[in-house]
């Protein structure tokens, strides 16, 4: 059932639920992240009364998603400082590890609960991207069997659902630990200072600064052809944006500077959530058990190998859990999960900028690393033993 709707009523019904999604966020403290509240409203009212084109109603086109997602992946580049930058060889091992635990896991135990194709079909999924989901349904359809298809499928639906409440909980208690740290002068702070070169200058205009980022964006289009796509545009968006701030070329944080940020945002995130129309009942019920399970065993093993990488690495098992846990979503929502913790643990914009430094850059890297990079690599191996 469904009824007509304007592109402004569109836009005002995802406007309410992401609204709702917050106010119950800032209720619960981010115990209860909006990430989840808004997935549940939207799947119960595409399965109900809302329209499966409602997105695209309200004008948010997939076009649209990847000229904003480029211009905010090449403005998080200059959020990184250069030592950050080096540093996170640690996130991408952490990363890795984590992948590995999700493989290991549905090839061992998950395979033999149930069944070999069905837990080879799940495993891309679960390590992130709609790529690698797209080609384990291929694959799968392929060899005739329609189950392995709808779970590849399913596992890349309802992994959110599980992952947003436990990486909101991580990231909680992450922030909240540094936040602790600050108060108390131990924290050790991410330089942001610039060079003498960039002190001092005018800000740019809001032409000016999108000019910027929308070149860096093109440059990354092209990069991503010229390596036949396997490495992806936004890996370069991240890249070129880091090194663009570093030559003084960009300002840090220029979309926001530009008034521009929180509107980018929205936009990605109504188009991310519109993608949850397709989730109907008769993809989603008949295997949402296998599919659940598999997720279940899979944020299992990610923990085990969480605990494994803090104690290697020196870091937080919360931190090294909320990179792993990427897998299961990804930017932006990686990002919005982690401001909501960010806007409940801390109090000043100096400490929200210090805790900040010490968290975003992990789970934008680890992100990439697991969802944009190597969830692709890992189908392309499974594929072939479905």
């Amino acid at each position: 059932m469904s009824f007509e709707i304007t592109q402004f009523g569109a836009v005002t019904i995802l406007l309410l639920v992401m609204v709702a999604g917050e106010l119950i966020a800032k209720i619960t403290k981010g115990w209860v992240p909006s990430a989840l509240v808004i997935s549940l409203l939207l799947l119960a009212g595409f399965w109900t009364i809302l329209p499966a084109d409602l997105v695209a109603r309200a004008g948010v086109t997939s076009a649209m998603f990847a000229l904003v997602a480029g211009l905010l992946v090449a403005n998080m580049g200059t959020l990184i400082s250069r030592s950050e930058m080096i540093a996170q060889w640690k996130t991408v091992l952490i990363a890795l590890m984590g992948i590995a635990a999700i493989v290991i896991i549905c090839l061992t135990v998950g395979a033999a609960i149930f069944g070999w194709d069905n837990a080879v079909a799940a495993a891309p999924p679960l390590t992130g991207g709609a790529i690698a989901t797209a080609m384990m349904r291929s694959a799968a359809e392929a060899s005739g069997n329609t189950q392995a298809a709808l779970i590849a499928v399913v596992c890349m639906a309802v992994q959110g659902l599980f992952g947003y409440p436990i990486t909101s909980f991580c990231l909680n208690k992450e922030t909240k630990r540094l936040s602790a740290l600050y108060q108390k002068g131990e924290l050790k702070t991410v330089a942001t200072a610039v060079n003498g070169a960039a002190q001092g200058k005018k800000p740019c205009s809001t032409n000016m600064a999108l000019l910027k980022l929308s070149a860096i964006a093109l440059i990354s289009y092209y990069l991503q052809t010229l390596t036949q796509g396997y490495v992806s545009m936004y890996v370069w968006c991240l890249i070129l944006g880091f090194a663009a701030h570093e030559a003084n070329i960009v300002e840090k944080d220029s979309l926001s500077k530009a008034n521009c940020y929180g509107l980018a945002i929205t936009l990605l995130m109504l188009y991310l959530f519109g993608g949850l129309s397709s989730s109907t009942p008769e993809t989603i019920l008949p295997v949402f058990g296998i599919a659940a399970s598999l997720v279940v065993l899979s944020a299992v093993g990610m923990a085990a190998m969480a605990f494994l990488a803090s104690k290697i690495f020196g870091q937080s098992f919360y931190m090294c859990y909320a990179v792993i846990l990427n897998a299961f979503f990804g930017f932006p929502i990686n990002v919005m999960l982690t401001e909501e913790a960010l806007d409940n643990n801390t109090s000043s914009p100096e400490e929200r900028a210090a805790v900040s430094g010490q968290v975003m850059p992990k789970m934008l890297i680890g992100g990439f690393v697991c969802v944009t990079i190597v969830s692709v690599l890992v189908a392309g191996i499974l594929v072939k033993f479905i």
